[in-house]
């Protein structure tokens, strides 16, 4: 099969989404499939065409086009669009988004496709209490809606009317690095991710600060990097918590597990979360994960199995939980192997990819 990837954030831009859909791509073509890739150039320095892992890719500055309303700067998508339908040949399209300019474009030029397009939804996109119109417009123009949790699936089963709504859920291919022992003489918790204001940081620096009080020696690594770094650092100077914290600056994926093997427990504190990539990753090195009762993480974290699951934006209950595992170190070790085993049963790439496959596979031979 022949695949257009339609995105927003793609290689180099680091994320949890960005870092799925990259292993995604690169299994599929492993698997014998071509596939192209539209995505949001980021920055004047990124290329706009380029080969990255046997991937070619194709950078369109969509912010750019409609903030600026230079709608010239059209005419070389419409261009890419057609020689990727009449000369690559595409078989399918898959839309990995349904919000923003990069959305918006593809809706223009959805008239172009006479061939299946499937369309991953990553969150429920509210506008007013509302799914947001241009997610409903996406969704009347597609052929298949993948939602990554059963709480997206349902959020959107709530807003929307379509005859092909399901679940597919994110997968991970498994780190190569084999997971490190737990150290609680010394325990390390872990919040990793972008720092934006939902991933619930904040709320887990100020849990840290009372674990303190009973566990001195208790350190936090905090992996990633975003718009809130300077307010995360004041609260810790807040909290006279310097000495204790360590930022290590945004990772590669190749760097993820390496980091983890040096903690003992991950927190995922969002207040919003469709499913929980970093969750999964903790699992996948054996890390038991104290995460927010929110959104998918749910459906990733088994509470009382593979890890302790909390009010969100409540500091106090997250400390409760990180000293319930501190004092009780053999749970927490036998939540970390759970965790792994489930992320290599239920959370895998090979079942992600086969399943789209299967989809792409069947909307083909319908359109004939």
């Amino acid at each position: 099969m022949k695949i257009l990837f339609w995105t927003d954030g793609f290689w180099p831009r680091i994320g949890g989404i960005e870092t799925q859909g990259l292993k995604f791509i690169q299994s599929l073509q492993e698997k014998g499939h071509q596939c192209i890739v539209v995505a949001q150039k980021d920055k004047p320095s990124e290329k706009n065409e380029e080969t990255y892992s046997g991937i070619l890719i194709r950078r369109f500055d969509f912010n750019g086009i409609i903030l600026k309303q230079n709608l010239k700067k059209l005419h070389p998508i419409e261009a890419y669009l057609d020689w990727a339908i009449k000369e690559f040949q595409i078989d399918v399209v898959h839309l990995n988004t349904c919000i923003g300019w990069s959305a918006f474009i593809f809706s223009l030029f959805r008239r172009k496709f006479t061939i299946p397009i499937v369309l991953t939804i990553h969150a429920p996109f509210y506008y007013h209490n509302t799914i947001n119109p241009l997610v409903t417009k996406i969704c009347s123009q597609v052929d298949q809606i993948c939602c990554v949790s059963n709480w997206v699936l349902q959020k959107m089963k709530e807003q929307i009317v379509h005859r092909s709504l399901g679940l597919i859920y994110n997968g991970l291919p498994m780190f190569s690095t084999p997971p490190a022992p737990l150290n609680f003489s010394s325990p390390t918790f872990l919040l990793l991710g972008r720092f934006t204001s939902e991933k619930g940081f904040s709320t887990a620096i100020e849990a840290f600060a009372f674990l303190k009080n009973s566990h001195p020696n208790a350190r936090l690594l905090i992996a990633g990097d975003g718009e809130e770094r300077l307010e995360l650092e004041s609260i810790i100077e807040k909290f006279e918590l310097s000495d204790s914290v360590e930022f290590t600056g945004p990772l590669t994926r190749d760097q993820v597990p390496h980091v983890i093997n040096r903690v003992s427990i991950a927190i995922v504190p969002s207040y919003f979360e469709s499913f929980g990539l970093t969750a999964l990753e903790a699992m996948q090195m054996k890390r038991p994960v104290i995460a927010s009762d929110v959104g998918g993480l749910p459906e990733i974290i088994s509470d009382g199995k593979t890890g302790l699951l909390v009010p969100p934006k409540k500091p106090i209950a997250l400390y409760k939980a990180m000293q319930t595992l501190l004092d009780h170190p053999e749970m927490a070790m036998e939540m970390g192997e759970r965790g792994r085993c489930l992320a290599m049963e239920k959370f895998t790439l090979e079942n992600h990819l086969a399943q789209y496959v299967n989809i792409y596979q069947k909307l083909i031979a319908e359109n004939g």
